[in-house]
Parts: C-alpha cells; structure tokens; sequence
C-alpha cells in the first residue's frame, strides 16, 4: 500500500487526477482475484484519502486475447469503462512477436459480445505494425489505440519509439497511457508529451491524447463496431 500511495504522488506529480488500475487479467485468474479488483481499488482509494493524495483511481483490467475463452460476459463487464451501451475494454495487443491471428480474433470476439476496444501498446506489437492494412482495419470498425508513454521515451527500444512516434503523428493514436508499474517505473505523460515535441509534434491534438481524449472515453465510451461493420 505504501508503495501505491507513493506512485499516486508521481501521478499527480505529473498532472493526472484519475487513473484506471489495468492490472494484468492473466495474473487476477492465476490467483483467484478476478472478482476482488473493485474491493481492492476502493481499499486503495480509502488509503489515498487519508494520505491526502487528491487522485481518483478507477477500477478495471487489461485483457490478452487468450483470456477471453476464462471470461464470461459479465466478468468483461466488471473490467469495462464507460456508460452502458457504449462500454469498452483495453485489450493488449501481444508483445514480443505474439500470435497476431488470435488476437484479431480477439478484438472481433470482444466486439460481438457488445464491447468496444481499446488496443494497448500496438507500437510494442511488431506483427500488427507490419501486417498490410492490419491497423487500419481496426481503427475502421471502432478501435482506438493507446500507445504507451514509455515506448515514446524509447524504454521498450527504438522500433517500438519509432512505431509510437509514426502512429501519433499520422493521427491514429487516441491516448497516451502512463503505463506507470511502480514508483521506479512511474507515469511519464509529461515526459512522453514532450518527446513529441521534440518530433515536431505538438498542439492541443496532442496535449489532448493524455487528458480530453481518455477523459472522454470514460464519460462516453465507445461503440461495440462502427455502424458499417454491422451492417456488413
């Protein structure tokens, strides 16, 4: 806990005032906690409180597409962000050469059970950043992408850098994520703000991938499929 109230700090250091625990789904089902997250949060919550530490923390997960055949609809729903009708998941893109087909498999599974995507780190996803029309075929049917802003730091090498940097600046990112661990891997979205600067990429268009934009996604959510994919 102390180590959560000392991260909650580095985050209001940085300039955030909520945060959307994800932590891995993978790991809550290896320990029975899938069903505990939103106790634990609210325990975190409570902690934060009495520390003084203005942060508001929101309860959720980061699903891998081999998760999904240990997850009903209703455990989705207890990971989900957004209002109902519109409420969306962040799914992991795999890192380290994963199996692409499956997680498009994935994403389209998610989608049919009602939910919209939000793909995390696809900058860190090698097959999808070099499959022909891979991401455009997401982004077409309703996904957004969150890069990470340690990967526009260049902290996970420079091909995931520079895939991040090119997905910013040809406007196909909709959020930077903190993807803060710990207090020694704290939130870096000023950080990574400025790494775009220094690219030549910058103005409200940015500043928003880190502030309006997943404000927005929590208080309006997102479309399960964009309405040409239904019709289809």
């Amino acid at each position: 806990m102390a180590e959560a109230v000392a991260l909650a700090r580095l985050a209001v250091a940085d300039g955030t005032d909520v945060v959307c625990a994800t932590p891995h789904v993978r790991d809550l089902l290896r320990h029975g906690m899938l069903g505990s997250v939103r106790a634990r949060v609210e325990e975190v919550q409570g902690a934060l409180r009495a520390a003084g530490v203005p942060l508001t923390v929101l309860p959720g997960a980061e699903l891998a597409h081999d998760d999904l055949p240990a997850l009903d609809d209703r455990d989705l729903e207890g990971m989900a962000q957004g209002p109902p009708g519109r409420r969306w998941v962040l799914l992991e893109a795999p890192l380290f050469g994963g199996d692409l087909d499956g997680f498009l498999a994935g994403t389209a599974e998610v989608r049919a059970r009602g939910f919209g995507t939000l793909i995390g780190h696809p900058e860190r996803c090698r097959p999808l950043m070099e499959a022909d029309g891979a991401v455009e075929a997401e982004l077409r049917v309703g996904a957004r992408l969150q890069v990470n802003g340690s990967s526009l730091l260049g902290e996970h090498g420079e091909g995931a850098r520079a895939a991040a940097v090119s997905l910013v600046r040809a406007g196909a990112v909709h959020v930077i994520a903190s993807d803060a661990h710990r207090p020694t891997r704290g939130p870096v979205l000023g950080a990574a703000i400025a790494a775009l600067a220094g690219e030549g990429i910058a103005g409200p268009a940015v500043e928003a991938l880190a502030a309006e934009n997943p404000r927005r996604l929590l208080e309006r959510g997102l479309a399960a499929a964009a309405p040409a994919a239904r019709a289809a």
